[in-house]
């Protein structure tokens, strides 16, 4: 009995060992091809750079163009993107570029200094209404070709942090003259260096970007194709995750994150970031105009709750609307208190004691937000105003903002370069860019331009202290929480990692076959 017992066990493990060599055999690996699908719950809305505040048009944009320099994963500076090196001038009135050789266009044409002059006068050009990051670039004077390969740009006063800023994606480079077409073109189609390049847009459904085969930097891209595919709904993004339908879902549910992470197909993952959620009050609204009101609204918001009830302890309260990934965050600033009592006294202390109606806009289909929402709502109204929650697509919501025609917004910002000053204007400071918030403090303006000109690191910070101060008390947005980035990504998916300033880099992802 024994002796036929070991013979079966003998047969068995054979075949065992003869299925494991077949299924090694099958084992998927990381190489070069393959078409990403990436689900996102909006659309892009313009191919070109310095007209657009949303991520989605950002972070597709950088697959698609590229800067003179390239900000470093962890959000520490710099590296060499276009440009090779750079220099400061003795005096600090300029700084010299010299650029990569090589480099073509997806259409074609080999990357010149006239490109750069071109395409870094368009990002500064502030006549042009359209334009929402000229105000970035004003410390610039002038931006002149030296030769074929090399371009300096001159300073109306010295400017410590330009090189960051040659990062940001509004001073993309394009051809000389957007290579004969016009702006209106360029919106719709796209014409950079970067590792892909635009392939059909089904607007409202899908943006598809292929490889570009002239890459300048070799071995990269290794896929051949990304799909960005709009879907508005959480719950529909990780069913197709879960699926197979999609191979990133981005910006899952924060109370999705555990239910994702169950499952061994899918790798649910939350970077670090310097993404900020925040309340986009209309200071220009009857009754948000008063900042006893508005400081009210935020005494009134329980962040511990929200970090906990809504975000699942992937998030952190907001003592500041400067992220602490960037430099000059300040440890001194806390904006975070929640008091109902103090809330109250501060509405029966403003010009409307007896409180206002407003309408909290929120896009449809993004439960953390319209949770946020009612929240809110619910505080609001303990402390005697009238509030209610409308639901929007996010163009609507966008051209809302735009247009200035909301009274509180749910929103959240991620820095797009490694130096503070960027956070500053784009929320504090330059209203007729970033959020349109309407706020507006000669005080604000006169510290965040003496904090870019200052070069010691420690009164800068002092600077950008008295900034956060100032925001924390007169409340023109009510800063919530500091969010890490969060993904929910097949274990197909290699090498995706975002950045801590928010954007991704896909020419470093791979997928297994």
């Amino acid at each position: 009995m024994a002796r036929r017992f070991t013979a079966v066990t003998a047969a068995l493990c054979a075949c065992l060992l003869i299925l494991a060599g077949c299924g090694s055999g099958g084992e998927k690996t990381a190489r070069p091809g393959g078409d990403l699908v990436f689900a996102r719950a909006a659309d892009a809305t313009t191919l070109l750079p310095p007209t657009t505040t949303q991520n989605e048009d950002i972070w597709t944009l950088q697959q698609v163009y590229e800067t003179l320099t390239l900000n470093k994963p962890d959000g520490s500076g710099v590296e060499p993107g276009l440009a090779t090196d750079w220099e400061e001038s003795e005096d600090k009135m300029s700084w010299t570029f010299h650029l990569r050789e090589g480099v073509k266009f997806h259409s074609g044409k080999t990357l010149d200094a006239d490109d750069v002059v071109f395409s870094l006068n368009y990002a500064r050009d502030q006549e042009d209404e359209n334009n929402l990051w000229a105000a970035e670039f004003d410390p610039i004077k002038d931006v002149k070709k030296v030769d074929d390969q090399t371009v300096r740009i001159d300073l109306k006063q010295p400017w410590g942090p330009l090189p960051s800023y040659m990062a940001l994606f509004a001073a993309s480079i394009y051809p000389d003259d957007f290579g004969g077409h016009d702006a209106e073109y360029m919106a719709s189609h796209a014409d950079g260096t970067g590792p892909f390049k635009v392939g059909k847009w089904n607007k409202g459904q899908s943006l598809e970007l292929v490889k570009n085969p002239n890459y300048w930097e070799e071995g990269v891209p290794s896929l051949d194709s990304v799909a960005f595919n709009v879907v508005a709904d959480d719950n529909t993004r990780r069913l197709q995750l879960q699926g197979g339908q999609a191979d990133i879902n981005q910006e899952p549910a924060p109370l999705s994150m555990s239910q994702l992470s169950r499952s061994q197909d899918i790798n649910a993952q939350a970077f670090t970031s310097t993404k900020i959620l925040y309340f986009n009050i209309n200071n220009k609204e009857k009754g948000l105009d008063d900042p006893k009101l508005r400081r009210a609204m935020s005494y009134a918001v329980d962040r511990k709750s929200i970090v906990e009830v809504v975000y699942a302890g992937y998030a952190e309260p907001a003592t500041s609307f400067i992220s602490p990934g960037l430099a000059g965050h300040s440890d001194k600033v806390d904006s975070s208190q929640f008091d109902m009592e103090k809330a109250k006294q501060l509405v029966k202390e403003s010009d409307h004691p007896d409180g206002i109606d407003i309408t909290i806009q929120i896009p449809s289909g993004v439960a953390d937000r319209e949770l946020l929402a009612q929240i809110a709502q619910q505080a609001w109204q303990d402390i005697g105003l009238t509030v209610h929650v409308q639901k929007l697509d996010d163009a609507t919501l966008t051209t809302n903002r735009t247009n200035g025609d909301f009274q509180v917004q749910v929103s959240y910002a991620t820095s797009d370069v490694s130096d503070t000053s960027q956070m500053i204007n784009f929320l504090a400071v330059t209203d007729d860019s970033g959020i349109r918030s309407g706020y507006a403090n000669p005080k604000v303006e006169k510290w965040a331009e003496e904090a870019v000109a200052e070069e010691d690191p420690e009164k800068q910070n002092e600077l950008y202290a008295q900034i956060q101060q100032q925001v924390a008390d007169e409340a023109p947005i009510v800063p919530i929480a500091y969010q890490r980035a969060l993904y929910g990504m097949s274990r197909d998916v290699v090498g995706f990692e975002p950045y801590v300033l928010g954007t991704y880099g896909l020419k470093e992802t791979k997928l297994k076959h």
